[in-house]
């Protein structure tokens, strides 16, 4: 499958406003989906874009090269299965409606690959619990996000899939913790231009595994 038949046309460069949850990286422009599994394939993966721009759509595609995959469905909105068994991918579908819930399946299962999809579903689960005026819920979406991406290295490949920009249920914004992009290797986002036209971006970037600093005594 190319990118031209996926976006129905060829990749076009754009500058959104996600700027500061996409940091600056590599920018690099896809032929194929299997070039784009060369850019995905081993690495951890963050990708976005509005609701119904062809996110899961292009994971399960990437799939059929990313070997036996758990997929982890928080939305529960798309066939994903029928898509699957399709494309005749070896797919551990699981339907999931929290954090916990989703770090346990992660934590006993064989596969090669991991797919979350999505983490906006998963906040919104968090929450459907806590309550969106608990003053705890910011930290506990920080805290889950942090185990969530740190589980994602016992995997070859793993991908997050998230609704970036997007209002969700009351009208709060759905936004990925800073933290977890420390430790992404690729960002791909996945929009529509003002035309209406599907394109798909790539930055490599080097995750941050830990901090480093600098001691400078005083003189």
């Amino acid at each position: 499958m190319s990118i031209e038949d996926f976006a129905r046309k060829e990749t076009k460069e754009v500058t959104g406003k996600e700027e500061d949850l996409a940091p600056k990286g590599e920018e690099v422009k896809m032929s194929s989906i299997e070039s784009l599994t060369q850019e995905v394939k081993g690495k951890k993966v963050v990708l976005y874009g509005p609701s119904w721009s062809g996110k899961t759509t292009l994971t399960l595609h990437l799939c059929k090269y990313l070997g036996k995959t758990l997929y982890l469905d928080s939305d529960q909105n798309y066939p994903i299965q029928e898509l699957a068994k399709k494309l005749k991918l070896d797919l551990i579908y699981k339907p999931v409606k929290s954090f916990e819930q989703a770090m346990h399946l992660m934590r006993t299962t064989t596969a090669d690959t991991v797919i979350i999809d999505s983490l906006s579903g998963l906040v919104g689960h968090l929450i459907d619990r806590v309550g969106i005026g608990n003053p705890r819920l910011a930290l506990l979406n920080a805290q889950y996000q942090d185990r969530l991406i740190r589980l994602c290295r016992n995997f070859g490949t793993s991908i997050i899939i998230t609704h970036l920009g997007a209002d969700f249920k009351r009208g709060e914004r759905i936004r990925i913790n800073q933290a977890l992009l420390r430790y992404i290797d690729v960002i791909i986002k996945v929009d529509f231009d003002a035309e209406g036209r599907r394109f798909i971006e790539v930055q490599r970037r080097i995750p941050i595994e830990s901090p480093s600093f600098e001691f400078r005594g005083v003189a």
